[in-house]
């Protein structure tokens, strides 16, 4: 990924987008749901929800949002996949996961949350093929600017922004541990409970995926504390409990034991 983040117009910012309104109650639990069979990763429960979403009418008013929980679920079955089909697998879903989410910004221009969803996932399938970059790099680009003069204060996309300042290439470790910073500021950002026209993810996630990180960058330590507020939000986060923070726990016991 590029370190220089293209410009855009302000009309992208500001024009006359459309938004996408409120989601439906029932589409809101439906997307619980998902959330919940994400976290315990359950990919059968992740295709019912899935399969229940795209079943919902769709409104004028609630395409868009169903559109967006579409491509969440296929983001999410996308982790899953990687492991039991491998990059194959895994690549599908984040395609139609795109796909989703292309049409859920063709509904609601302004629809933050599907933008910034989208650069993720292009951003994984470019991780998976990096010869695609004259593809999608554009695209990442712009729509990560956008989201970033849209919402600077969104808890989501402060994650992103400290995600790609971390992992861009050619970071110094000066900026690498400034990201981190603010990426614990970002997880810490995430409000108790969602407000209605906001998705439900994102809060012990951004723990989690800081804990993930900062293990690989060998401060298990820190880690550790990053991971155990991921399960204070969710208790049924398996990947923290069952992998990450295990992990973390014995290479804090062996670097103590070290001392």
């Amino acid at each position: 990924m590029s370190t220089v983040l293209m410009l855009i117009s302000l009309a992208l910012a500001s024009g006359d987008g459309v938004g996408p309104g409120l989601p439906g109650r029932e589409l809101q639990r439906l997307a619980s749901e998902a959330r919940t069979a994400d976290l315990r990763g359950d990919w059968t429960g992740l295709m019912r929800a899935h399969d229940a979403i795209g079943r919902l009418p769709a409104s004028a008013a609630s395409r868009a949002w169903i559109e967006y929980y579409l491509g969440y679920i296929d983001w999410r079955e996308s982790s899953l996949a990687a492991m039991g089909e491998g990059r194959g697998g895994a690549t599908a879903c984040l395609e139609q996961s795109a796909a989703h989410l292309s049409r859920a910004l063709d509904a609601a221009s302004a629809f933050t949350e599907a933008r910034l969803l989208l650069v993720i996932v292009q951003g994984g399938i470019l991780n998976a093929d990096a010869a695609r970059a004259a593809e999608l790099g554009p695209s990442i680009r712009t729509n990560a600017q956008t989201v970033f003069a849209e919402a600077p204060d969104n808890p989501r996309v402060k994650f992103l922004k400290a995600f790609m300042d971390f992992y861009v290439p050619g970071r110094t470790r000066e900026q690498k541990d400034a990201a981190l910073a603010e990426w614990r500021e970002a997880a810490a950002s995430f409000p108790p409970r969602p407000r209605p026209n906001e998705p439900e993810w994102g809060g012990a996630e951004a723990w989690a995926w800081l804990g993930g990180t900062l293990l690989v960058d060998g401060k298990a330590d820190r880690a550790k504390d990053a991971l155990e507020h991921a399960l204070g939000i969710r208790k049924d986060f398996w990947w923290v409990r069952q992998i990450a923070l295990p992990q973390a726990t014995r290479s804090t016991a062996t670097h103590d034991a070290a001392r």
